[in-house]
Formats: C-alpha cells, structure tokens, sequence
C-alpha cells in the first residue's frame, strides 16, 4: 500500500516531544558538568589547599595526587561524556511525559507510532474514505486531540531541576575559586607544582639512591684507535668506584678502582686491540652493561664475474675471476658479481652506486657478498664495502667497474633477383616468386614480404592496394633461404595494366631481451603492362604514350593453324667475320696407373667396335 501523508498534528506532537528530550539533555549536561567540577577540579582543589596549609610529605603527595588525577578521568567519562553522547529518542521521552503528567494513558506514545504507521501505509489500517472503513480516521481524531493537549501544557515544569540547580551553582563556586587561585594566588599554584616535582625526585631517590651516566656507551672502533671509559654518579655519597671489564673472546674478567672527583672519574686506553664488555659498580649497584668492539676496515680478497647470455644467442654462461678494469658483453647479459671480504660485512650499508647516482644493494652472507645487474648500457659501477659494525668501517677506497654494452647487430635481407626494376604482364606478376636470403648473427625470427599497388598515373583513378606477408622461421636461424609466392593471387581488384607494385622485405631477430632488430631489404619496382604494349609504359600514360607506340603494328592472330602465319625478315649489313689461326701445344698426358683398359673401352665404343 502507498504511503499516506502524516494526520493532522503529527507533527505538532513529533516537535514537542523532540524539544522535551533535547531539554531534558541539556540539563543533565549541566548537571554533569557541575558534578565533574565537584568530583574532579574539586578535590584537586581541596588537595592544593591542603598542601598549601599542612605540607604533605613526598610520597602522600605523589601518591594522593596521581590518585585525585584516576579521580578526575573517571567524573569526566561519568558525568560529562556520557550525558553528551546520550541520544534523544521519541518513545523514551514520550513515555517520560506520560509518566510525569499522569493523565495521559499511553496517549502520547499512541499518536507517535500509530500516526507513523498510517503515514507509512502500514496494512493493519484501513483507508480515511467510506470505502476504507474507519480505524485510520479514529487515529486520526487521536493525534489532533493529543496535539490540542500538548499545546495546552507546558511539560517543562513537570521536571525536577533542583538537584541540577544545585550541583551547577556547587560547580560554579569551584570554577570560580579555582580560577582566584590562579590570578591571585600564582606564586602558590607555581610552589605545588615544584613541590609535586621535588616529590617524585624524591620517590625515585628513594627507590634509586645514585643515577650512574656511563659515556660512551656502546661503542665500534677500529683496531688501534684510542678509547675513554667515563662515569657520573649523581648523588654520590663515596668517592670510589670500579670498573668491570670482561673480555668478549675469552670471557676474562677483570677490575679496576678509579676514584670520583667531582662525582665524575674516566679511564684511558691507548689503542684498544680487542673487543670487551664494561660497567661500573658504585656502592653495590651496577650500571647497564656496555660493549667496546674492535674491528678491521674491509678490503676485497677475491672476486669473479658470472656472465650470463641471453637465452636467444644460445651461447653459455661464462665466468671471470679477478679483479678486472672493464666488463663488456653483449646487451641484455645478466651479470652476477660474487666477492668475498677480509671480514664480515654490514648487511645494510654495503651497496654498489652506479654512474647516475642511483644504489643498488649488496646481498650480504658474512664476509661474503653478491649483486647482479644486466648489462644494458654503457655504465661504471662503485663497489662501496663496509664492515659489520657499521659506520666508520667502510673501504677506503671503493673498487670501480667499468660496463661496456655490445649491440646486437640487426639482421640482413636480400631479394635474390638480379634487377630491381621489372616490366611484367599481369599474369606473369600475379605468379611472381621473390626468393630472399636473410641472415644474422643469432638467428632470423621472421622475413615479411611487404607490397603497395597503385597506378603508374593518376588518370587510372584506381585505389592503393597495400598488405604484407609474414614467414616465421622455426626454429630461428642465422641463414634463411625461402621464397614467397602468390602473394598477389587474391588481390581485389586484380592486378591490371597500369598499375605499378612496389615491394620490399623486412627481417626480425630472435632478440627477446633488448627487442627485435629489424633489417630491411631494397626496393623492388614492378610495372604491369598489357600484351600489345600499345598503352602502358613506365610514368606515362595517354597521348605521349601512344605516339611513341603508334609505329608498331599489331599481328592478328590466325584461328586457321594450316596457314601459314606471315613472317618478317630482319635485314642488316653484312658484318665481316675475321679468321685466325690459333696454335696449340700438347703435353704428354699422364695417365692414372690401371686405367688404360677403360681408355680403350672408350674409342671402341665411339668407333662402333664391340
């Protein structure tokens, strides 16, 4: 059933339920916002004052005011975030008037649902007209004399605001203690933060009696470089303390008393040789527990160079050792760098920096280490090693490799004919072979045959016919040999007299790594004339055409094969033909040792002998 529009006074009753519950909400805000005042900035007040007056110790301070902060975080999320994150709903705020009014029996919550109901064309109803019977009209009559008894009364009254009231004025007088206090008495505010400091100062004296600051702390050096071992005991009370000192290599302890002079006392090493561990003790507590370790600058002991061809060329991997100035290979070569260092490396910040400034990072196992890269370009490489404890261990100088790229040459293509210019009937073109020859150095992919046909003149009016043919060759070879035939035998319009076929060849590669290269054949250049060669010639066309035609004369061919077809006779000037004598020197033949029967089998057989 359709939605019907809302009875009359729907609405009216809608607004003033909805205004009731958001001023129900407003006050328990204010209520709460007063009842934080109390339970929270309150008893920090009360706190402050006593403070203020009495004096409290370190640890009652401390501790009472991280209780009074607990306090504080509990009033706010109990009476001032709930009550602002309370929704207003209808039916709960009907049923709050009803309840507080008392003569109203379910009316008000009646005209809400049932009038929403009706508005939404709910199927319990029947429709207003005669034909649709009378329940939607009895609540209809229910929402307009609700509506009347809603704007008779003012439902605000009936709630009790005293309690609010109340903790709203008690909040107030806190705020506006609190707030003298911090104008007039700043001075006192600024002492009970000192003092709240100075107790949890003294909290963790108690707990801590001496706070030792050791410097430097974990340290990573070379071998031979010079270290200082320093201690600042804060609040110290004696004037001695030790050093610990534990060999990491062999775990030998050792020990040695230094005295405080202005709280403070250092140890010297010359040049530290071995890695250890230290802290110092002071009054039977221990520092944190440092370390000092000792290592080596890296340097590269052996290196080898892994080439690895594309598949395409078939050739094998190949491998180098040694250190080497350049590297050159083909492009698209996959090149893995394998070295091995003096010492352990940094895993992070052993990296290999390239001619642009881009980095590249070093696989780290160790001492041992390995990049790779394919060779595309011509680029340097920076091989930049550094130990494994990191900054400060790096190679003096980093190795530098040079990177030379081959180019992989493009194939070549060449039409086997002996001319690249033909004058052919359209017969002879439509069955035309064009053999070719394509070679390169790692093998020929594919030659395609490509032709474009138009006229040899613009007054033939005849559209360019253009296609290309592709022969793949498989597997790829560096020598192809093959001929394409028949390209022309489905050419729509056919080939006719006039028209001039240009036709070249292209080759492919098997190059997959670096893309295809691509040879290109020459030109070949085909006219197509008609038998009588009374109209066509090459770039001409029409009158200059047929006079320089119009001397031959055409012969009628004869249907009658017994009569004999009439001849022309070629006359030229006798050309005299001069004789020489030429002379000859035999030489005594040698014959091959036990042929000379078959010599003789021979001349009989031309004499006729058996």
């Amino acid at each position: 059933m359709n939605a019907r529009a809302m009875p009359a006074g729907y609405d009216t009753v809608h607004s003033t339920v909805l205004g009731f519950g958001r001023f129900c909400k407003r006050w328990l805000v204010l209520e709460g916002l007063g009842t934080f005042v109390l339970a929270g900035p309150g008893l920090l007040l009360l706190w402050f004052l006593l403070d203020w007056i009495v004096g409290l110790p370190a640890w009652p301070l401390l501790l009472s005011f991280a209780v009074l902060s607990a306090v504080c975080l509990w009033a706010a999320a109990r009476w001032l975030v709930r009550p602002l994150l309370r929704r207003v709903q209808l039916e709960r705020e009907a049923l709050l008037i009803e309840k507080l009014h008392g003569g109203l029996d379910n009316q008000l919550i009646g005209s809400l649902q049932l009038g929403r109901e009706i508005a939404e064309g709910g199927t319990g109803f029947q429709p207003v007209d005669r034909s649709m019977g009378y329940s939607a009209r009895l609540v209809e009559i229910l929402v307009e004399r609700t509506a009347r008894r809603l704007a008779e009364s003012d439902f605000r009254k009936l709630v009790d605001l005293r309690r609010a009231r109340r903790m709203l004025a008690a909040g107030g007088a806190v705020a506006t203690v609190s707030l003298c206090c911090v104008l007039f008495a700043n001075a006192a505010v600024w002492q009970r933060v000192e003092r709240l400091r100075h107790a949890y100062a003294v909290v963790l004296d108690s707990l801590f009696p001496v706070e030792m600051r050791v410097s430097p702390g974990d340290l990573a050096i070379v071998r031979g470089t010079p270290v200082t071992l320093s201690v600042e005991v804060i609040g110290a009370r004696q004037d001695r303390v030790t050093l610990l000192q534990t060999d990491l290599d062999t775990n030998q302890p050792s020990s040695t008393d230094l005295t405080l002079a202005a709280a403070r006392a250092a140890y010297n090493i010359q040049a530290a040789d071995r890695s250890f561990s230290y802290q110092f003790e002071y009054a039977g507590r221990r520092s944190a527990r440092h370390q000092v370790l000792v290592g080596e600058r890296p340097d590269l002991s052996t290196i080898s160079y892994e080439l690895v061809y594309p598949a395409y060329t078939g050739q094998p991997s190949r491998t180098l050792t040694g250190r080497i100035p350049k590297l050159q290979a083909l492009s698209g070569t996959n090149a893995l760098v394998s070295f091995a260092a003096t010492t352990e490396l940094h895993p992070d910040m052993s990296y290999v920096e390239w001619q642009d400034g881009t980095r590249q990072p070093v696989a780290v196992s160790g001492r041992f280490g390995h990049f790779a890269f394919m060779i595309a370009r011509p680029d340097r490489a920076y091989i930049h090693l550094t130990g494994k404890y990191g900054r400060g261990f790096e190679m003096p100088d980093p190795i530098s490799l040079e990177v030379a790229a081959d180019r992989d040459n493009p194939p070549t293509v060449e039409v086997l004919l002996r001319k690249d210019k033909f004058t052919m009937l359209a017969e002879e073109a439509v069955a035309l072979e064009v053999p070719f020859l394509a070679e390169d150095d790692f093998g020929v992919a594919e030659v395609t045959l490509n032709y474009r046909v138009d006229a040899v003149d613009e007054l033939l009016a005849r559209e360019v016919r253009q296609n290309s043919v592709t022969r793949a060759i498989e597997p790829p070879r560096d020598r192809a040999k093959d001929v394409f035939a028949e390209m022309f035998k489905g050419l729509s319009p056919p080939l006719a007299a006039g028209d001039r076929i240009r036709i070249h060849l292209t080759a492919k590669d098997n190059n997959t790594e670096t893309g295809p290269g691509v040879g290109r054949s020459k030109a070949i250049e085909i006219i197509v004339v008609r038998p009588d060669l009374g109209q066509f010639s090459e770039k001409q066309f029409g009158f200059e055409a047929m006079t320089l035609l119009g001397g031959l004369s055409r012969i009628k061919r004869a249907t009658n094969l017994l009569v004999e077809p009439p001849r022309t006779v070629l006359t030229e000037k006798a050309q005299p033909v001069g004789k020489q004598a030429l002379q000859s020197r035999t030489a005594p033949e040698i014959w091959p040792s036990g042929s000379e029967d078959a010599v003789g089998d021979y001349f009989r057989l031309l004499s006729g002998g058996r």
